[in-house]
């Protein structure tokens, strides 16, 4: 699936995603098995935030990688971010990076599944018992 690395995610509609990658010099955790958090957002709201977390990825706050979905992609004007996680059953790292987003302002309820799970073509919402953690 094409995936680009600029652009506002409300105006993009050449690729299915934007993605956002960690630029520092200190060593990331290797991937293992990863995971990510889903975050469901409104239009209206999609391009401060992807902003926000693209930012927080680039400076390291979070693990070296997110991605966003683009007007492509998007359903009913309610776009996702993906925040990855380097290792699901690392549970620390799965919640401290949970704490982390907390603190940017999502603060509802979320999900959190594998890569293995979207790969086995596994996607719903909270209600439907797929997440491995839900914070």
């Amino acid at each position: 699936m094409q995936s680009v690395e600029e652009g506002n995610p409300s105006e993009v509609t050449h690729a299915a995603f934007i993605v956002a990658n960690y630029r520092g010099d200190i060593p990331q955790p290797e991937a293992i098995q990863v995971g990510k958090w889903l975050f469901f957002v409104a239009e209206k709201y999609i391009d401060d935030t992807w902003r926000n977390v693209k930012k927080a990825v680039e400076d390291g706050k979070l693990w070296k990688q997110a991605k966003v979905s683009t007007a492509w992609r998007s359903k009913g004007n309610v776009y996702v971010i993906c925040v990855y996680t380097y290792d699901y059953e690392d549970e620390n790292d799965v919640m401290k990076i949970r704490d982390y987003l907390r603190e940017m302002g999502f603060k509802r309820a979320v999900s959190y599944k594998s890569d293995e799970q979207t790969l086995a073509g596994i996607y719903s919402d909270l209600s439907s018992g797929f997440a491995l953690y839900k914070a």
